[in-house]
């Protein structure tokens, strides 16, 4: 019987580390990270690559929390105010390169981080914006060690969204003056329960559980960490949450749940969009929101 135990929990951990594996590891496609096809407004694709192709400066710093070299890439505009733009899950710096641009073209420098276990950087295992959080504390300290006088605005996609929201819970230097998400989600647990039921028709959470245990194990953090909400209640900085309607990746519903949170200064942007293609559709409206948010709390 003893030996019987032993043989289906040794099967147990088993499945769990696959199914960890599958989704934390470098690569992973499990929320679906191929970006969805969408035509982008007139002019935005030219723009954009006239943007990739300005002179940037290769930043690299080593993350506190597990010491990774991690690499980003900073556009300066010779301005005191420095984006700092978190990329979402399975993709890298480049996958924002239409947002960048849009800050560079405000006038702003633009830093584009890889975040751990994407692009350029070291490594093995995604953080659903929780190991992302810290490493964005650790590109903070390097923009203020370089440019002490910025003002840092941060700005998040998806899992960069979750990112920016989490890090809004921290003791933040005083240079870090607003935060922009953009189709962030409520926290890891919910977002994969979102897609267990959306795919598999199951609630999935006692095996969402198990994987926050393994990933703990193996990746130095349990699901309960990635709780934006709980951040949210800390944060004291101006957040500008912008969603689509259409978003099937990260439910809209997410967006009121995060807007609801906290006592801070809040705006609201919502579109018809897909995910984090708002801006690839309704370039003028998302572009006016994000300049009025600057003029009226930066």
């Amino acid at each position: 019987m003893i030996i019987i135990l032993l043989i289906l929990l040794l099967l147990v951990v088993l499945i769990l580390n696959a199914f960890f594996l599958y989704i934390q590891k470098r690569g992973s496609k499990a929320l679906g990270a191929e970006a969805p096809k969408v035509k982008m407004d007139e002019g935005l694709v030219e723009k954009t690559a006239e943007f990739v192709k300005k002179d940037k400066q290769m930043w690299q710093i080593q993350s506190t929390y597990n010491g990774s070299h991690l690499h980003g890439w900073f556009t300066d505009n010779n301005d005191d105010v420095t984006v700092i733009m978190v990329h979402g899950f399975g993709v890298d710096h480049n996958s924002l390169n239409v947002h960048a641009q849009l800050f560079d073209s405000l006038g702003c420098n633009v830093l584009q981080i890889d975040n751990q276990a994407a692009g350029q950087s070291d490594g093995k295992y995604l953080g659903f914006g929780y190991i992302e959080s810290l490493d964005l504390i650790n590109w903070i300290n390097k923009v203020l060690s370089v440019r002490p006088h910025d003002k840092i605005i941060l700005f998040g996609a998806s899992m960069g969204a979750a990112t920016v929201m989490l890090t809004s819970g921290n003791d933040l230097p005083k240079n870090v003056k607003l935060i922009i998400e953009d189709s962030g989600y409520t926290s890891a647990t919910d977002i994969l329960s979102y897609h267990c039921q959306k795919r598999y028709h199951i609630k999935g959470r006692a095996l969402i559980a198990g994987i926050s245990l393994m990933s703990r194990v193996r990746a130095g953090f349990s699901y309960r960490k990635t709780d934006c909400r709980s951040a949210l209640e800390k944060n004291s900085l101006p957040i500008l949450f912008m969603h689509g309607k259409n978003d099937f990746t990260v439910p809209f519903k997410m967006r009121d749940e995060l807007s609801t949170c906290g006592q801070f200064p809040k705006m609201s942007y919502e579109s018809r969009g897909v995910h984090i293609r708002s801006y690839y559709v309704d370039s003028r409206k998302y572009h006016g929101a994000v300049e009025k948010f600057l003029k009226m709390y930066l």
